[in-house]
């Protein structure tokens, strides 16, 4: 395989993985109370940033492959971004549906770096898209792989910073990618 592909691939890989040992952790130490309190989060809670994850990956995915918006929450998808914290809490209201559309979302995301055109990625190909603000903009796609893998690390790293302040660094999961055994790129290439 060739290694800028494989850079996505590992990056996809490692963003289920993170996902799982931030989930794990969340389950283990933080009780629901602590799991919706506004902690001074941009998107006010922990479940209102892994929303927001969730949501983004979506209109990020739709945009990669030309698709519109299909999902339905209380608002229109491409909304969210016009409206508070506390309207993002409410698109998905369940803990533990939350967590398993996250996984279906990485899942996806690997199987969309499994498929692309190598030829393309090093030729650095572009796509278009309408933001949510109704804008278009060309991007480079592997300039906006690496924006949606950097993104999700981001807010993970915002959730650990709770995590520790409510479980102490112990109960705090380590996402750092050397951390990630190298199994996993094998299980799934």
């Amino acid at each position: 395989m060739n290694a800028y592909k494989q850079h996505f691939l590992r990056m996809a890989i490692y963003n289920r993985w993170a996902y799982r040992q931030l989930f794990e952790k969340l389950d283990k130490h933080i009780s629901d109370e602590d799991y919706r309190t506004d902690n001074g989060l941009f998107f006010r809670s922990i479940h209102g940033t892994l929303v927001h994850l969730l949501l983004s990956s979506k209109v990020w995915y739709a945009r990669h492959v030309n698709s519109p918006y299909e999902e339905k929450y209380p608002f229109e998808l491409s909304s969210y971004w016009s409206r508070p914290a506390h309207d993002w809490e409410q698109a998905v209201t369940d803990r533990k549906e939350l967590c398993q559309m996250i996984f279906i979302e990485c899942d996806r995301w690997i199987d969309f770096v499994k498929q692309l055109d190598t030829e393309a990625l090093m030729k650095e190909d572009t796509f278009t898209y309408v933001d949510t603000k109704g804008n278009q903009h060309e991007r480079v796609r592997a300039e906006a792989l690496d924006h949606i893998f950097n993104h999700n690390t981001h807010h993970r790293a915002q959730i650990t910073a709770i995590i520790t302040k409510y479980a102490g660094q112990d109960g705090s999961p380590v996402l750092d990618l050397v951390a990630m055994p190298k199994d996993e790129f094998t299980i799934v290439n």
